[in-house]
């Protein structure tokens, strides 16, 4: 999958990656960044379900991109059609009104589809089938952004990578994790480090730690071990991660800036 990322990066002029805006560092591809670099790419970041974060801290993370790494960056909500025209302006002025192609790229459950899918609306239009070079079979369809500007009408899908709750965060599918719990419980410590108060609003619960969370949501919900008719916390584990990709939970972190003494 990250070799036909690679192949797409190589044949397009603009690489677009799509970030959470909760979470714009840990949803970042450096080894994407780098090989595009390598290959002389420019690079526009979108920190996307900017719904779900306070304007003052997407307008952070939009300067620390540009002032510490000379990045350009845009925010927007691609599910609340938020931000879409800022977006295609942005592609417009790095690629300085050449032509050119656009790759999306990003982990999985980073909102790429629905970013393609608001690009298309009435200002799109399908060009013919593009095969890539000698070994990939399948063919990809260019679609029309601007007069200029073409973009591949498939998310360049970035594998889920990094340590467990980089993985998480990153998009794994929690259909195939074996034990859900773990990474529930790290991502539950993570969201508490920033923000308690959203889960509590979420579920509807107060609790001590991450373990009650779980158990408390599995209780209210009915949700039982045949077995033992303990709380069944693996499902309880299965809802936070899968509300957390579909942005039910709200928080932010900051950039590394705000966190420096100067």
């Amino acid at each position: 999958m990250l070799g036909e990322v690679i192949k797409l990066i190589k044949r397009s002029d603009l690489i677009v990656e799509v970030l959470d805006a909760r979470e714009p560092s840990l949803t970042r591809s450096k080894k994407i960044e780098d090989i595009s670099i390598k290959n002389g790419k420019k690079i526009l970041l979108i920190l996307n379900k900017g719904d779900l974060v306070p304007l003052w801290v997407l307008k952070a993370w939009k300067d620390y991109f540009k002032e510490e790494e000379n990045i350009e960056s845009v925010y927007m909500s691609a599910t609340s059609h938020l931000g879409t025209k800022l977006l295609r302006d942005t592609m417009k002025s790095i690629l300085k009104g050449d032509k050119g192609i656009v790759v999306f790229v990003g982990y999985p459950k980073s909102g790429k589809s629905s970013i393609i899918n608001a690009l298309k609306g009435k200002h799109s239009a399908q060009t013919s089938a593009h095969p890539l070079e000698y070994g990939y079979t399948k063919s990809l369809q260019l679609f029309k952004i601007d007069k200029k500007i073409y973009a591949w009408d498939t998310p360049g899908v970035i594998p889920p990578d990094g340590d467990e709750l980089e993985k998480i965060i990153r998009g794994s599918n929690v259909d195939l994790l074996e034990d859900p719990v773990k990474p529930a419980l790290i991502l539950i410590n993570r969201i508490i480090e920033f923000s308690k108060e959203s889960l509590i609003h979420v579920y509807k619960v107060d609790f001590s730690n991450p373990y009650e969370l779980l158990e408390k949501i599995a209780i209210k919900r009915g949700w039982f071990y045949k077995s033992t008719k303990e709380p069944n916390i693996d499902m309880a584990a299965k809802a936070i991660i899968r509300d957390y990709h579909e942005g039910k939970i709200a928080y932010y972190t900051l950039p590394p800036s705000l966190y420096r003494d100067d």
